[in-house]
């Protein structure tokens, strides 16, 4: 399954379950837990509705995920709406993927953000103001668009950088090697 591919059928999933949360936010949430700990079941990522009709849509979500947060070329990237999109709309999916993303870090209450670096504290501080963001009357199109796609790569890069330090002694996804 491709990320639009999933991002529309989490999207009708969510919407199905009677959920209020968008499938960035979502992504953000099941990112945020894979950075505390990469065995989370990606049900837990949706808060207080039935989860049956999204399982095949968040297992591959949670797969994609982590095959990008594990991988050495870092590829992790954030489930956002694609460039079709009004610049309004995926502005407002980044900042409900950084809240996502920042309410799965604490969901257990085992993210200590005294214990980070001191760049991986200020990305974490970044991704809070990004939480926030919005797109203003002043921006022009131009202007605003490479803003966005400079502010998803922040995103996507700061990400990687969180896993890495909150994973030190990881292990990629297990793999099953055959010879032939």
């Amino acid at each position: 399954m491709s990320q639009p591919d999933i991002f529309m059928a989490l999207e009708q999933g969510l919407k199905q379950a009677g959920s209020v949360q968008t499938p960035g936010e979502t992504h953000g949430t099941l990112t945020g837990m894979l950075c505390i700990d990469n065995e989370q079941p990606p049900a837990a990522a949706v808060d207080d509705v039935e989860a049956e009709n999204l399982t095949t849509a968040l297992e591959a979500l949670r797969e994609i995920t982590l095959e990008g947060l594990f991988d050495p070329d870092l590829s992790f990237t954030p489930l956002l709406p694609d460039d079709e999109h009004s610049l309004d709309r995926r502005v407002d999916a980044l900042a409900r993927w950084c809240s996502g993303f920042l309410f799965g870090l604490s969901y257990r209450g085992r993210f200590e953000p005294d214990q980070l670096s001191e760049e991986v504290r200020e990305i974490v501080t970044d991704l809070t103001e990004l939480s926030k963001a919005e797109l203003t009357a002043e921006e022009d199109a131009d202007s605003g668009e490479g803003d966005y796609a400079e502010l998803v790569e922040y995103v996507r890069v700061g990400v990687q950088m969180i896993f890495l330090e909150l994973q030190p002694g990881r292990s990629g996804p297990e793999t099953t090697e055959t010879l032939h």
